[in-house]
């Protein structure tokens, strides 16, 4: 008996290691070409597209839209970004009415941010910042989050992983008036 016991003690472990929630595969990378831009601006950050097609300067884009500041290598990135593909299924993403844009930062390898997208299954696009040029504007950690309205202005920021979907979701609703 106590050795059924301990196999069913066993099961129930490895069971509750596992989640049936994460994605894996699928992820595609886009071009950043829906990503909408205004006019020029006295201040310039050319970034380029992380699936190399080509590059926007981020003082030109245009909301409203998300942006997410985040590197394969952070854990806090890797674990809100089921939040934010789920946030990416919703209507109001989905139809285009709010985007939302990833920048990549701070990676080991040119493969890092890629590989991470497709095993994620990540499906917006992604800008890649090579040489931590986003530090001056976002600061020097990662995960952060802005919202940006149609006006270009900054509405809302989150500093840090969100630790629940419903908080992204709350934010996003929150910023841009809109109920998922």
């Amino acid at each position: 008996m106590k050795r059924f016991s301990s196999l069913i003690v066993f099961a129930l472990l490895l069971s509750s290691c596992t989640s049936t929630s994460k994605p894996e595969g699928n992820g595609v990378i886009p071009g950043c070409d829906e990503i909408r831009v205004g006019v020029a601006s006295d201040k310039k950050l050319e970034l380029p597209c992380l699936d190399g097609s080509t590059s926007i300067d981020f003082h030109q884009i245009k909301g409203p839209i998300v942006i997410n500041i985040w590197g394969s290598w952070c854990e806090g990135c890797r674990q809100e970004m089921l939040y934010f593909i789920d946030l990416y299924a919703t209507q109001s993403f989905k139809s285009g009415q709010i985007q939302l844009l990833g920048i990549d930062v701070e990676e080991n390898s040119p493969t890092s941010g890629p590989d991470y997208i497709k095993q994620s299954g990540m499906s917006w696009p992604h800008l890649n910042d090579v040489n931590d040029q986003t530090k001056a504007i976002f600061g020097p950690g990662v995960p952060v989050t802005w919202f940006i309205d149609s006006q270009g202005v900054v509405v809302e920021k989150h500093i840090g992983a969100y630790q629940n979907k419903q908080q992204l979701f709350d934010q996003v609703e929150k910023a841009f008036g809109i109920t998922l």
